[in-house]
């Protein structure tokens, strides 16, 4: 809106810039016109903050005057689930009072508006023809119409509303005290209806060296709680605590839900706000009951994903002997990607989504490797993706001795068998938790420490044949 408002500023500057009498007319008209359009624009300007749990916080600029003093003015909110405790008025000099909420559309709505009322109930005759009955609707609780003098405790039909009693749109009677004369009236509010939600997909290329490409995505739902149109969207991402009850969003379209993507011609500017991360959208965004929109959170990377194969050993069997050993354990797959700092993805601060992992087959066709879910991950923290276990990868782990030293501690020995099945040489992390002190005695490969409780050794198996890992390992507790 901002952006109209500039355009029409200039174009109003260079009429007048053109000095003739007629030029000066017509600029002066050309002005007020476009000053009219201007207003009506910010009278209709809309902003929204859409939070991942289905809360948004509202902004409207509502082209409705207010007067001086006291006076209750009807407000059309756009949503079905508002609190009204939340309304806040954004005009200096311009109080809240009060505020009268109206049910949303529908039939108990539109009953409760009825009670007391007289109405028309329609009747289906033997032959599917319609008749209607008139009665009075004395109450809901319990259901209760008088009809011909005489009371039922049940409908007598299909009740037929005149317009009067029909709410198609939520709406609020807000009682404003107002120092001084408003042209419209500028509102904030919390309502809930509207959720989003972060995707990403990552294409690892086929040949060795090659760099993958991750796109990032913003999926908004409206399953028609929310209708707003022209809106200004902001995303935001961030663990933000709710005190009040979850509200839980109910779909007012019995169709599924139809999905548009709507690329942004650029990036969401984003920002931090606190604790968290907002994503402005680009241009202005339509939310209409059962319509998703998908907008790029930002430009497609071009990143090195590095693939690993894992051995995870279960923390707390160093406690006892295991007589078996663990036959055809299949390594887990990951692909670890680097965000350095200093470069655009790695310094985009990711929000929690679902990693999709893909790859083109022997024919270019793309192919799902696996999904992994990550959390809210700042700049540049690099990724680890889990996506599934390898097919070709395999070990037998087996615990060769063990040795009570001592009430808690223990001596232990094992040897880890890997197969790999692949073309291709791989290394294998396998990796050995002990909970408590540990010392490892000794080890056929080198082993790496990463904690005081975790222990990483990187075995080289060659293609189409295996390798043997042995270690020898000391744990008290």
């Amino acid at each position: 809106m901002t952006e109209r408002r500039e355009i029409a500023r200039r174009r109003v500057a260079e009429w007048l810039r053109a000095g003739s009498r007629q030029g000066a007319a017509l600029a002066g008209a050309l002005a007020s016109a476009l000053l009219l359009t201007a207003g009506i624009l910010r009278a209709q300007e809309t902003s929204l903050t859409i939070y991942q749990d289905g809360r948004v916080v509202v902004r409207r600029t509502v082209a409705t005057p207010v007067p001086r003093g006291v006076t209750t003015l009807p407000v059309d909110l756009g949503a079905r689930n508002v609190d009204p405790g939340t309304l806040v008025a954004l005009d200096d000099g311009v109080e809240i009072r009060g505020a009268t909420l109206s049910a949303a559309s529908g039939l108990e709505a539109a009953l409760r508006r009825a009670v007391g009322q007289d109405l028309d109930f329609m009747v289906l005759r033997s032959d599917s023809s319609p008749r209607f009955v008139r009665g009075t609707l004395l109450s809901l609780d319990p259901q209760t119409v008088r009809v011909d003098g005489r009371v039922l405790y049940a409908l007598p039909g299909t009740p037929a509303f005149p317009d009067s009693l029909v709410s198609l749109a939520p709406r609020v009677d807000l009682t404003l005290d107002a120092a001084r004369a408003q042209r419209s009236l500028r509102i904030a509010y919390q309502a809930d209806g509207l959720q989003w939600r972060a995707s990403y997909a990552l294409v690892v290329p086929r040949g060795p060296g090659a760099k993958s490409s991750l796109s990032g995505f913003a999926t908004i739902e409206d399953p028609g709680a929310l209708t707003f149109t022209g809106a200004e969207v902001q995303l935001l991402a961030g663990d933000v605590r709710r005190v009040s009850p979850t509200v839980v969003a109910r779909s007012y379209n019995a169709g599924a839900p139809m999905m548009r993507a709507a690329m942004a011609p650029a990036a969401p500017a984003e920002e931090s706000v606190g604790e968290t991360h907002l994503y402005t959208l680009f241009g202005a965004v339509d939310l209409l009951p059962g319509q998703s929109e998908t907008v790029a959170l930002f430009p497609r990377a071009d990143v090195q994903a590095e693939l690993e194969y894992l051995l995870r050993h279960e923390p707390f069997v160093f406690r006892m002997r295991q007589d078996q050993p663990e036959q055809d354990l299949h390594a887990e797959v990951s692909y670890l990607v680097r965000r350095p700092r200093g470069t655009p993805f790695g310094d985009a601060p990711l929000p929690a989504g679902v990693v999709r992992v893909l790859s083109p087959d022997s024919a270019g066709r793309i192919q799902l490797l696996g999904e992994a879910q990550i959390q809210h991950t700042p700049a540049g923290r690099e990724l680890h993706l889990t996506t599934g276990t390898a097919f070709d990868v395999t070990a037998q782990r087996t615990q060769v001795t063990f040795e009570l030293s001592g009430r808690n501690a223990a001596v232990s020995s094992y040897r880890v068998t890997i197969q790999n099945a692949k073309s291709d040489a791989v290394t294998v992390q396998v990796l050995d938790q002990f909970p408590g002190e540990f010392e490892v005695l000794s080890s056929s490969v080198p082993a790496e420490r990463l904690s005081a409780s975790s222990v990483r050794f990187p075995v080289a198996v060659p293609a189409g044949g295996e390798a043997t890992l042995e270690y020898r390992v000391r744990a008290r507790w």
